[in-house]
């Protein structure tokens, strides 16, 4: 690679002390060297300090936040603190594949209009507590995504996202005002009128286990997911087109939605979300036979790969 910028790697910390120790293990393991990492320490009360502390190498910068603040908020102080050209937000549970950074600048190198990219990213497989993959995001693309962000839904995972730290400080940022939507907000607003570029392989590892908050805040991720889109419909004029796609997305969602409420027995939230939003179920019939088709064409392809 002809250009090596210092990537940020921000990690924003609350007790994540049981994969805290894998994810910073999976930066060291990179090929691409020239990083730090933005370690914001949002006063936890585990061992998460002490395992940063026992690294003990400069390029890891930690940050004991003053008070107690919400992610969103937690993430911008990080990102006020990073020196380097590109920002990357590595959750404390998810891991990296030793090629990403590597990857991710050999790709942007071999791109001819590199001031037009504000986005580069992996694709996503998942893991388990014990760190086993047992399922892969296969969707991704490159180029122009923002409509597709709209239209496909949220498919670039936070944790596989090397922003441009000109662009991310141009467009605000996180929006501290959201708890669930911050990611999908941010990642429209970088990608707005400009490229994303993504590598075509699973460089990036997301962590599902119990305490995930999409596992635990089902009913609260999807509400505000809801309301962030309808709001970004109005705020910026969307074509029919647009419109159309956010609704079958969202039908999507609100099928998924209700077979996990049901699969926890949540029924109060259940009762809440079908009042709120009833006009997205019109579709479900369709959605729920195509989400077990889904599930039986990617089991299929990944006993293949066994």
């Amino acid at each position: 690679m002809h250009n090596q910028p210092l990537v940020s790697i921000v990690m924003n910390c609350y007790n994540s002390d049981t994969y805290l120790r894998e994810a910073i293990d999976s930066v060291f393991a990179q090929t691409y060297q020239n990083w730090e990492i933005i370690f914001w320490d949002n006063q936890s009360t585990d061992e998460s300090a002490a395992i940063v502390k026992s690294y003990q190498d400069e390029r890891i910068k930690y940050f004991y936040a003053p008070e107690h603040t919400p992610l969103g908020r937690a993430r911008n102080l990080a990102i006020e603190k990073v020196n380097g050209t590109w920002v990357a937000i590595l959750d404390c549970d998810d891991i990296w594949h030793r090629e990403k950074l590597e990857a991710s600048f050999k790709l942007l190198d071999s791109y001819a209009d590199k001031e037009d990219v504000s986005l580069l990213y992996s694709k996503t497989a998942y893991i388990d507590g014990k760190g086993d993959i047992f399922g892969f995001y296969e969707e991704h693309y490159s180029g122009d995504i923002h409509d597709l962000l709209l239209t496909q839904g949220d498919f670039v995972f936070i944790s596989a996202a090397i922003f441009r730290t000109d662009i991310l400080n141009k467009v605000g940022k996180i929006d501290e005002s959201l708890h669930y939507a911050e990611d999908y907000d941010v990642l429209l607003k970088v990608t707005r009128n400009r490229k994303a570029l993504c590598v075509d392989a699973y460089h990036t590892y997301y962590r599902v286990h119990q305490s995930s908050l999409t596992s635990t805040k089902v009913y609260e991720y999807d509400v505000e997911n809801f309301e962030f889109l309808n709001r970004y419909i109005k705020e910026h004029n969307l074509p029919l087109k647009l419109r159309i796609a956010i609704f079958l997305n969202n039908s999507s969602r609100m099928t998924a939605s209700v077979i996990k409420l049901i699969a926890k027995k949540d029924f109060t939230h259940l009762v809440k979300i079908v009042k709120g939003y009833w006009y997205y179920l019109l579709l479900s019939p369709y959605y729920i036979v195509r989400f077990i088709g889904r599930r039986i064409v990617k089991m299929v392809k990944y006993q293949g790969t066994e």
